[in-house]
């Protein structure tokens, strides 16, 4: 009886009411808990920068393994290109291919070598009219078209001497297989031929066109003009080929030279 009265009086409006000490936890205010999180979860700058210096350490471990990725993928493609070059087929040029080369180089190199013959038989012409020398050059014409036949016959021998002369160069270049794939001559064999070639054709023009004008320092500068133009022409000319299938016997064999 007792027991059901102090139960009615604790239900009583106004009546106080005792929270249990082991729920008085659970039961406090939100701004309270994230409080007390925050105060765990506080970060020092010590922490902090240990954080970072790992964290850098990490990025110096992927920038080495990346420089190792790229020499890799580097070595990776040298090796590919060593094993196409091994297995695609070289070609070789057979003669009627050679023969059309040096014809069709001997046509646009000789407009170079006429331009640069009247150019300086002309320049000649000037300077020994002034010294009043004219008559100590022999084969000399004192008109403009005098010059036409000068340059016309230092054209008409470098077409002559140096047709055969590349014929018989393109065919000795065709036995060396080096700079030479499937696809064409590399600009390096294209160039080294070019300067081969211009050792020899230096030679030839300053000595023939010397002969004709009655001048070796007119030959000469002949020649050389020819060197500063054609060289850089000759290997355009000569990649030019490349893009030409006719006269190419692909395979992977020294080519028949001569």
């Amino acid at each position: 009886m007792l027991r059901a009265v102090a139960l009615l009086a604790l239900a009583a409006p106004g009546a106080p009411f005792a929270v249990p000490a082991s729920r008085r936890t659970a039961c406090r205010p939100r701004s309270d808990v994230r409080r007390s999180a925050a105060t765990m979860n506080a970060v020092t700058p010590a922490i902090a920068r240990a954080r970072i210096s790992t964290q850098e350490e990490q990025i110096r471990h992927l920038e080495k393994e990346l420089v190792s990725l790229k020499a890799a993928v580097v070595a990776g493609k040298r090796e590919l290109l060593d094993v196409e070059k091994a297995l695609a087929p070289s070609f070789r040029e057979t003669t009627s291919r050679s023969l059309v080369k040096a014809f069709g180089w001997r046509v646009t190199a000789g407009f170079i070598t006429f331009c640069s013959s009247m150019y300086f038989i002309g320049n000649m012409k000037t300077a020994f009219i002034r010294a009043e020398k004219e008559s100590e050059i022999p084969n000399f014409k004192d008109s403009y078209l005098g010059r036409f036949p000068l340059a016309f016959m230092i054209v008409a021998s470098d077409f002559l001497s140096k047709s055969a002369t590349m014929f018989f160069g393109e065919r000795l270049f065709n036995k060396v297989k080096i700079g030479r794939t499937g696809s064409g001559e590399s600009l390096s064999r294209s160039i080294a031929k070019a300067l081969i070639w211009r050792a020899v054709a230096f030679v030839n023009t300053a000595v023939v066109s010397g002969a004709i004008v009655g001048s070796a320092g007119v030959g000469s500068l002949i020649a050389l003009s020819d060197s500063i133009f054609k060289t850089s022409l000759m290997v355009v000319y000569d990649q030019f080929w490349n893009r030409i299938d006719w006269g190419k016997e692909l395979e992977n064999v020294d080519g028949d030279g001569i």
